[in-house]
């Protein structure tokens, strides 16, 4: 009985995407359903696919994920070679595959260990750990400082860290562990005096801090980080002897046309936190350590986890990796980005009472709309993703700025040819969104 009812079920999926959004919609909360509802099927390099054979430009990559293209040969084969093996999980038994990866991530990076976990949220809870236990060992108080607008997860740490009020307004009151501050966004005005007041104004001292945490560029806002600015956090984190954490889970892997964001300023980050285009594909998160001494305190299998280490995502990672080796595609995305720029700028700036672009940094950009009287315009955002999916091309819209920003974030893998075609569908979609 149940091997005809799991029949029927799969006939059923594969003959109708309004089953598949039915089914979802009366087995998941409706919070879940955040997308436009086009049902993939499958995916290659910079298009996604559904059932019929319609494809769409992907211009969310999978939410930052697919930066080396979408179903990438390498990758898959990776995947199946290892699933082929028989080995699917191992927990944290030692497996070749995780030495690999751990000694390629080191190679790549320059950072001697590595922690392995699953999502990137996981990975902000372990550094989080890592600071604090470093800093209570050394007798501190182990502050964690963040900024105003952070995201870094949906998990408890990780909201309580975040900068969002509204995403941590189920969490319970951890002022006297979790202090924000100011974002130093480049172009903003910000001194380290300020920073410094900020702290003392709640009672923390340079002494009471585990670590800073931040963002290169912050994925809620788009806002990024001044260079000067982290600079000087860089000096302030070791003068005081807190560590410095950077959330490159966002801006890793190429994305703003270095194979780290935080190249761009010079600097070192004590914690290194990647995901998403870490695997380009199954759940893999790590935290990068810059000095075993961080480490050192903590007790065994403080820091394990179940799927931290699966063999089979461990698989794509080390085939994903490799596609980095060469620099190529981080050489493209920074190519593409400035042909991105250019055209989004080109073209706000002939309507700049309706829309703006709010970041640009390689190949991820934001572009806020607004109304004739300048107020933020969700409805105008909603519509340009409807019209973009109508016409070929796949976006989204961040919670953030009241839902009146559209995100942007190609693969790094898209030609020149398919950035111009998207640039041209999206601003004719964008136009027709805004004609009022």
């Amino acid at each position: 009985m149940t091997e005809n009812l799991l029949t029927r079920t799969e006939r059923a999926e594969d003959a109708d995407d309004a089953w598949v959004l039915e089914t979802l919609r009366r087995h998941e909360p409706a919070t879940m359903h955040t997308q436009h509802p086009v049902v993939w099927h499958h995916a290659r390099g910079s298009r996604v696919f559904d059932r019929r054979g319609r494809s769409w430009l992907d211009w969310t990559s999978g939410i930052l994920t697919a930066n080396a293209g979408h179903g990438r040969e390498e990758v898959a084969e990776a995947i199946a070679g290892q699933a082929r093996q028989g080995l699917l999980h191992a927990y944290m038994f030692p497996t070749a595959v995780r030495a690999r990866v751990v000694r390629a991530l080191s190679e790549l990076t320059g950072f001697p260990q590595c922690v392995l976990y699953t999502t990137g949220a996981e990975a902000v809870e372990g550094a989080l750990k890592i600071a604090r236990r470093h800093a209570r060992a050394k007798g501190r108080r182990a502050v964690i400082v963040t900024f105003d607008g952070a995201f870094h997860g949906r998990t408890l740490g990780a909201q309580l860290a975040g900068g969002l009020p509204a995403q941590r307004d189920w969490a319970p009151e951890c002022d006297d562990v979790f202090v924000r501050v100011p974002f130093p966004a480049a172009g903003e005005p910000w001194s380290l005096a300020e920073f410094e007041g900020e702290l003392h104004a709640v009672g923390v001292r340079p002494g009471d801090v585990a670590c800073v945490m931040g963002e290169l560029y912050q994925g809620s806002t788009l806002r990024g980080l001044d260079p000067a600015a982290a600079v000087a956090l860089r000096e302030w984190c070791t003068r005081t002897g807190a560590l410095l954490v950077f959330d490159e889970i966002q801006s890793g892997f190429g994305r703003t046309g270095a194979l780290f964001a935080h190249e761009h300023t010079g600097i070192r980050p004590d914690l290194l936190l990647c995901a998403k285009g870490l695997s380009g594909s199954l759940p893999v998160s790590a935290v990068l350590v810059a000095d075993p001494r961080f480490t050192e305190g903590l007790r065994p299998g403080e820091l394990t986890s179940t799927h931290s280490g699966n063999p089979v995502s461990l698989a794509a990672t080390e085939a994903n990796l490799a596609l980095f080796a060469d620099g190529r595609l981080v050489a493209q995305a920074a190519e593409r980005g400035r042909q991105l720029a250019a055209g989004l700028d080109g073209w706000a700036s002939r309507r700049p009472d309706r829309r703006r672009v709010v970041g640009a940094f390689g190949m991820v950009a934001g572009i806020a709309f607004t109304t004739p009287d300048g107020a933020l315009d969700p409805p105008a955002a909603r519509r340009v993703v409807t019209e973009c999916v109508g016409n070929g091309l796949l976006v989204c819209v961040p919670s953030t700025l009241g839902g009146a920003m559209v995100k942007i974030m190609p693969p790094l893998t898209t030609t020149e040819a398919e950035l111009a075609d998207g640039l041209a569908l999206f601003t004719a979609a964008s136009d027709a969104a805004q004609r009022d």
